[in-house]
């Protein structure tokens, strides 16, 4: 498992390491979803920095999207940030946020910082369109 996930009040921090794999994405996102907590959530933050690499694929990440188009009747108030450098990575948080199943408005950022800085905007400010940074 190359992957932890931590409970903030109003949202969940899941960081990658090591070599991240689709099943990996997958079972985060379902361990997410499954608490009683997910109600709650206001934001995701998925950060990627300590991750080598990934054999995630689009097609991964198309399922990743419709699985959280489903939750979203649950729960429509969260806001995605992907914190990323790697290339390949780039591309798939890239593909998450443009894709047509993606409902909640997602941002990648390089550093924790910017991805922090975002949530401290008020969601009325942030664009009802999907931002990519």
């Amino acid at each position: 498992m190359a992957y932890e996930i931590v409970w903030e009040p109003r949202g969940v921090v899941k960081r990658f390491y090591d070599h991240v794999t689709g099943l990996e994405l997958l079972q985060a996102g379902a361990h997410t979803q499954a608490s009683i907590r997910f109600d709650e959530l206001r934001y995701v933050v998925n950060d990627f920095l300590d991750a080598t690499g990934c054999s995630v694929t689009p097609d991964d990440i198309d399922e990743i999207a419709a699985i959280d188009q489903a939750a979203s009747a649950t729960n429509p108030h969260i806001r995605i940030i992907v914190i990323a450098t790697h290339s390949y990575i780039l591309a798939m948080a890239h593909h998450y946020a443009s894709s047509p199943l993606n409902v909640y408005p997602t941002r990648v950022f390089a550093t924790r910082a910017a991805g922090r800085a975002w949530l401290d905007v008020s969601p009325a400010q942030c664009p009802s369109s999907l931002a990519f940074k």
